[in-house]
């Protein structure tokens, strides 16, 4: 058996340092994000591809291949987007950075607002959301994927999460968007969860142990 001390997160996000967290503390693994290992962690805002073509399995290795070179401990990255049908899958890889803000407008608020402009008038609000998760150790990696089916929302509803979480309604979330509902029951049924449980599993199929420091 293969083990190690601590999980290394690639992410500057806040929402998702906590999210994912959360996740593995139900398994109990213990993560922590890059700043915690590393000086200067904020190099990761430059690994991340702008390009048309990117993919999330792309940024993903690109984002723990970095991390993992820097922390030198086991390292999980993540890619993860909303993808409407109607949109033909945008915003996709690109979920991040798809509206340009305007004057005292944030980033979530801009990339919401195009969404639910591009689908005024359409009867198509069906939309998922796509995790993709990178694990690095030293000599190999894992990969695996999970989505989450849903639509949109015709408003923002909820206060809670981040992203694309106030317009984002899961099939299984009786009608709430994740920001209406508790860490709890966004954690039961999201995309991120259902990747980190495929992750732990492949993790145990392995033969590979994390453990508290």
């Amino acid at each position: 058996m293969r083990t190690a001390s601590a999980l290394v997160l690639a992410t500057l996000n806040r929402g998702k340092q906590e999210e994912f967290t959360a996740l593995f503390a139900k398994h109990k693994i213990h993560l922590g994000g890059l700043d915690q290992f590393v000086r200067n962690a904020n190099f990761l805002d430059n690994v991340e591809s702008k390009a048309p073509d990117a993919s999330y399995m792309a940024n993903a290795h690109a984002k723990c291949f970095a991390a993992f070179r820097a922390a030198k401990m086991p390292t999980l990255a993540d890619d993860s987007g909303i993808e409407i049908e109607a949109l033909n899958g945008e915003p996709g890889v690109h979920s991040a950075h798809y509206a340009k803000p305007g004057a005292n407008q944030s980033q979530t608020a801009a990339n919401n607002q195009k969404v639910l402009d591009a689908l005024k008038g359409k009867s198509n609000r069906k939309a998922r959301m796509r995790s993709v998760l990178v694990f690095m150790l030293e000599g190999m990696h894992l990969e695996v994927e999970a989505v989450c089916e849903g639509k949109i929302a015709e408003k923002p509803a909820g206060t809670a999460g981040f992203g694309y979480d106030t317009i984002f309604i899961p099939d299984a979330g009786n009608g709430k968007t994740f920001a209406e509902m508790s860490a709890a029951e966004k954690n039961a049924i999201s995309h991120r969860a259902l990747a980190v449980d495929k992750l732990v599993k492949l993790l145990g199929e392995r033969d590979i142990e994390l453990v508290r420091p």
